[in-house]
């Protein structure tokens, strides 16, 4: 039995422009943070996820690719405990795909590189290959160039706040129009922000391109985001949303917000890692 976490994450800047081959260009700076889902492998005589309440399961494809690529007869039974909320701006089916491949290495003893685990998680999405090292990293071309930064993590408090919709990553690319405004001085400041554990400088220069274009699409996110904005919280989009966040966070704000918004919404106090 192997067990593996898979942690989501935010995006501390998410600069997005023109589209090539169908595959908008991305400069996308990611950290993780310790909300995970927990999966759990055993060898099986086929490859199946135990209570899939998912109709096309990424999982069940990062497993076949890597089957298929060590050339191994095998089949792997996945227990997930899902913890991070689906179609969420959080990359949990990513993480998820990426903790296969780790898990799958682990389980058949492949001992392959996280470089070759790299390769196949780029054939699965986009953001794939960030989890397999899963550290703070600047994803560029489609977002599956993983550039690690060379910093010391810290932990930053990042309170999630997601309301009940869900939002589809697809349709908010699909009405997404670039300003043509580069963000190259933005992500610096970032980059030199977290070099010297300056959150003032971070949350200063933070920003998301598609936060506008998520926020016009779903309601329910922009209700959520007027009334964070309204009671003073600046909040932002995690990816194509619909989960806000606020970095720097405290557990009296979190209390505040669960007051404010109630029970419909999931609200989780998290830790860059």
């Amino acid at each position: 039995m192997i067990y593996e976490r898979a942690y989501a994450k935010i995006n501390l800047a998410l600069e997005v422009m023109d589209s090539v081959d169908g595959y908008h260009m991305v400069n996308n700076l990611m950290v993780g943070i310790s909300l995970y889902d927990e999966l759990e492998f055993s060898k099986a005589s086929s490859i199946y996820v135990e209570d899939d309440f998912l109709v096309d399961n990424i999982c069940i494809k990062a497993c076949k690719l890597f089957f298929n690529h060590f050339k191994i007869d095998g089949g792997v039974c996945i227990k997930i405990k899902k913890n991070i909320p689906i179609a969420a701006g959080l990359a949990g089916g990513s993480s998820d795909a990426a903790s296969c491949l780790r898990g799958l290495n682990r389980l058949y003893n492949v001992n392959a590189s996280n470089s070759e685990l790299k390769e196949i998680a780029k054939l699965l999405g986009s953001d794939v290959a960030f989890f397999i090292d899963n550290q703070l990293a600047l994803c560029t071309n489609r977002g599956e160039v993983i550039n690690h930064i060379d910093v010391e993590p810290f932990p930053m408090n990042v309170l999630l706040i997601k309301p009940m919709a869900s939002l589809s990553t697809k349709l908010v690319y699909q009405n997404y129009v670039y300003d043509r405004i580069s963000k190259k001085d933005k992500i610096d400041n970032i980059i030199k922000g977290l070099k010297n554990k300056d959150i003032s400088l971070i949350k200063k220069n933070i920003f998301n391109d598609l936060a506008n274009t998520s926020l016009k699409l779903c309601q329910d996110l922009n209700d959520t985001f007027n009334i964070l904005v309204s009671n003073g919280y600046k909040p932002l989009v995690s990816g194509s949303g619909p989960t806000l966040f606020l970095l720097d966070a405290s557990i009296a704000d979190e209390q505040a917000i669960k007051k404010l918004l109630g029970s419909n919404h999931f609200i989780y106090l998290a830790k860059t890692i």
